[in-house]
């Protein structure tokens, strides 16, 4: 199985990151209509808690739409099959910036409007947001290792 280059695996996750974007901008230009419609409907609760959601998901939801443009960033650099470059590494902190920021969001959020899950998703943005920092760093050292050989060659 190729996993990078446009026909690979890196290639399909390019792809339905190309998707969730599209998605993603489109909820979030509905949000105010989806929010009520979401609350009535499927939730059945009152809008008591209704500014505070569409100000909580307007915010988080900026947030995760640039996190998710920077990963496609980085896969269409996967799809080139050049990885590693300093472009990756930008990326790479700002997704672990967006993934803290979310974290943070969500960890004010169990003040308000707690769930199981607000406190759940708070731990899995942390860890991702640090992942990606290491792994930025990794990145850069990979980058620094790729031009001493050119150097050298």
């Amino acid at each position: 199985m190729v996993i990078l280059g446009e026909r690979g695996l890196s290639g399909v996750v390019k792809r339905i990151l190309d998707f969730i974007f599209l998605g993603g901008l489109g909820i979030y230009l509905a949000l105010p209509l989806a929010l009520k419609w979401y609350m009535h409907t499927i939730y059945r609760t009152s809008t008591e808690n209704y500014y505070f959601l569409l100000g909580f998901l307007y915010i988080t939801g900026l947030v995760c739409l640039g996190l998710v443009n920077e990963m496609r960033k980085i896969f269409k650099t996967l799809n080139r099959k050049n990885p590693f470059m300093a472009d990756n590494v930008k990326s790479l902190n700002r997704v672990g910036g967006s993934c803290l920021v979310i974290a943070a969001a969500y960890i004010l959020k169990i003040f308000f409007y707690n769930s199981v899950l607000t406190a759940i998703i708070a731990m899995v943005f942390i860890i991702a947001g640090l992942f990606a920092i290491v792994l930025a760093e990794v990145f850069q050292q990979a980058i620094a290792v790729k031009e001493e050989n050119d150097l050298t060659v």
